[in-house]
């Protein structure tokens, strides 16, 4: 045992449980049952005052009569009796507590019940796992404190994958499946509620592990999201692989997720950027999250062997070469260019009808001559572009792979590289996975399975390669901001952040703009004050290129019959032609706050261009998730058009952050829309600005 609360759970040498039933078929029965099957030497303890004797075992009446101090105790309860329960436990020296009943946040009346729990954890110092989760497995040390079908088995598989799951179900099913395959997996956690332990601190322990080098998150909802954020970043940085799949991404399919755990799923949109930049790969499905935790724990991350790099195929169909490099572009994988010795070699070795540029056409007589395909293998692998493998194999493929097993494998170890075979259809049976699998070799049904697996190692490099964020400091200068509540205060805000504005007035319904405007460059922008309307162009609340002064006291006027009210009018000068972005600071309630950058005017909305980043963020951050943009091509110079001042926007968007974050009291949004992003040298101006409060 070492000082992590945790330590107690996953490595428990003696357990008590709580509640347990006599009859083995109920959820409440079966913790004995399973930790029996799958072997926990340690000691067992039972507690119910109704029987006298459960599965051989003498029972105590309550957790005071316990005859020694247990490491964890599994509480088995209606969900009014559990905080006593821990208050119990901590009164007899246990510390650590697994919660699986439910009736807390998830229901309307049992939030009263889940403050109590809480209180009780806190109050006691326990560490207490759930409620309403389906438990924990620690393969190792054989506990398995779960009710849950995927654990009744005598052959546990021990694999360096751990899972973290907000559902119960999920957790169960990423297990069985990772045990049944033959994978395996080493740590198993049904976090629930999250009442007292979250998400993050399963993680926080797991990195720690000697046995974890994969990490599988399904995620619903966070509460401490930034905290999320930076361990999955210091898992990155030890060499552990994160593969996270992110529920509850539509409006239905967040009402879904609050309604099974309590918890409300922010938008995928923010989730995807954040846990990308962090370094975690993401999967969308349940069968993807399986299949890239086999892949990150067997294969290696691809070398870098320079701009020539990528994945190179050896391909003994011809048929697959367009559609392995359709799908590898879809996936963003690169595709080697072989060096002239290795299209000599090959060219040398295969009928003049083959193809020995990559993606190769090695035609079958790669079978047909004994050790051709060796050759042929063993050139395309040691090309010194070559940063994965793909075999592609025809019709009798399951065959020609395992014939080769031992070759496969070599080629695998002495390279370094990914290597993958690739079937046309076929699956192979989970001992013969297993067997590739020894040797760091996959196995796909087809090339677009193979892409995928691909793209997710490129991704997971990308990752490993990734500077952290920084951590929040904000520049002293901009630690003082007011939070901007009329356009005044916000033009005085954005200049304290060195966002220039178009020169202005406020034009009130008393003065004329002949002389409130004096001094103002014709044409100008007659428009509602930001703190009037949000939306002004769908309003018809603008008015652009505005040419005399006679002009804008038509607009003004205009402009407060719609609006119904003698209001103030803003009037700016206009701003000079450039790309229109949006930059846009909010607090979002998984990750604090959070940066949008993207396309600006009416093209946020209609092409969702945006890309997310945790604030603070710094100019390298910015500019990857600007590549990652269709913005990126209309800042470089679209269609004849200068190429815009990227440096000033990269700036002014580090800038605009560490403002928003050093604004009190804090504003829920503040919005720069459109941020006009000039030609090079010239910089960047806001034209107009929201504040939420």
């Amino acid at each position: 045992m070492t000082g992590h609360p945790l330590d107690k759970i996953f490595h428990a040498r003696s357990v008590a449980l709580v509640g347990l039933s006599s009859d083995p078929r109920k959820m409440t029965g079966a913790p004995l049952e399973i930790l029996r099957q799958t072997g926990f030497a340690g000691r067992i303890f039972v507690v119910n005052p109704r029987s006298r004797e459960i599965g051989g075992l003498a029972t105590f009446a309550d957790i005071a009569a316990l005859p020694e101090v247990v490491d964890v105790a599994m509480i088995m309860l209606p969900a009014a009796a559990c905080a006593q329960a821990v208050r119990d436990c901590a009164a007899r020296g246990i510390t650590a507590c697994v919660v699986p009943s439910s009736g807390f946040e998830e229901t309307p009346e049992g939030q009263v019940l889940a403050q109590a729990l809480r209180m009780a954890a806190a109050d006691c110092g326990v560490a207490l796992v759930g409620p309403n989760c389906e438990g924990l497995w620690s393969v190792r040390s054989r506990v398995l404190l779960t009710f849950g079908s995927a654990a009744r088995r005598s052959l546990l598989h021990h694999a360096p994958i751990a899972i973290l799951s907000q559902s119960g179900a999920m957790a169960g099913a990423m297990a069985r499946h990772l045990q049944n395959d033959g994978v395996g997996c080493a740590y198993m956690v049904s976090v629930g509620n999250e009442t007292v332990l979250t998400i993050a601190d399963y993680l926080a322990w797991m990195i720690e592990q000697d046995d974890v080098r994969v990490v599988a998150l399904f995620i619903e909802g966070l509460r401490d999201g930034q905290r999320l954020l930076r361990l999955i970043e210091a898992a990155v940085a030890r060499g552990i692989r994160v593969v996270a799949l992110k529920c509850g991404n539509t409006e239905a399919g967040m009402k879904a997720a609050a309604s099974h755990t309590g918890k409300l799923a922010s938008a995928f949109a923010v989730y995807h950027d954040l846990l990308a930049r962090s370094g975690a790969v993401l999967v969308s499905s349940l069968t993807d999250l399986l299949a890239a935790a086999e892949l990150l724990v067997t294969a290696p991350l691809p070398p870098h062997r320079g701009p020539a790099g990528g994945v190179s195929v050896f391909s003994i169909p011809g048929g697959t070469r367009a559609m392995t490099v359709d799908h590898l572009d879809s996936h963003g994988v690169p595709l080697a260019t072989f060096t002239p010795e290795t299209v000599a070699a090959l060219s040398a070795a295969l009928p003049e009808f083959g193809g020995v540029e990559n993606p190769t056409d090695l035609t079958g007589q790669v079978l047909s001559h004994p050790g051709l395909f060796d050759q042929c293998l063993s050139t395309i692998a040691r090309d010194a572009h070559t940063e994965a493998l793909i075999v592609q194999v025809a019709n009798r493929g399951p065959r020609d792979v395992m014939e080769r097993l031992e070759l496969l494998g070599s080629v695998a170890s002495d390279t370094g590289v990914p290597v993958i075979a690739t079937f046309l259809g076929d699956t192979l049976p989970v001992v013969d996975r297993a067997a590739l699998r020894e040797r760091w070799v996959l196995c796909a049904r087809d090339p677009a399975e193979a892409a995928r697996y691909l793209g997710w190692l490129y991704r997971a490099r990308a990752g490993a390669e990734r500077a952290p964020a920084p951590q929040p400091a904000p520049q002293p200068a901009l630690l003082a901001l007011a939070l901007p509540r009329s356009w005044p205060q916000v033009a005085a805000w954005l200049a304290a952040a060195r966002i220039p504005v178009p020169p202005w007035r406020v034009l009130d319904s008393t003065a004329s703009a002949a002389q409130a405007c004096a001094g103002l460059r014709y044409p100008v922008a007659v428009k509602a004050l930001p703190e009037d309307a949000d939306h002004k162009t769908e309003l018809g609340l603008l008015a652009l290129n505005v040419a005399d002064a006679a002009g804008v006291d038509r607009e003004a006027a205009r402009i407060r019959r719609a609006l119904g009210r003698a209001a103030g009018v803003l009037v700016q000068e206009m701003a000079p032609a450039g790309v229109e972005v949006v930059l846009a600071a909010m607090r979002n309630p998984d990750f604090g706050p959070v940066l949008a950058i993207g396309l600006g005017g009416i093209a946020i909305e209609l092409f969702r261009d945006v890309a997310w980043l945790s604030l603070p963020t710094d100019a390298q951050a910015v500019r990857e998730a600007l590549a990652q943009l269709r913005l990126s091509q209309v800042l470089s110079g679209f269609r004849g058009r200068p190429a815009a001042d990227v440096q000033a926007l990269v700036d002014a968007a580090v800038r605009f952050g560490e403002a928003f974050i050093g604004t009190a009291p804090a504003a829920a949004e503040i919005e720069l829309n459109p941020l006009i992003v000039l030609p090079v040298g010239q910089g960047v101006m806001a034209v107009d600005a929201l504040v939420k409060f």
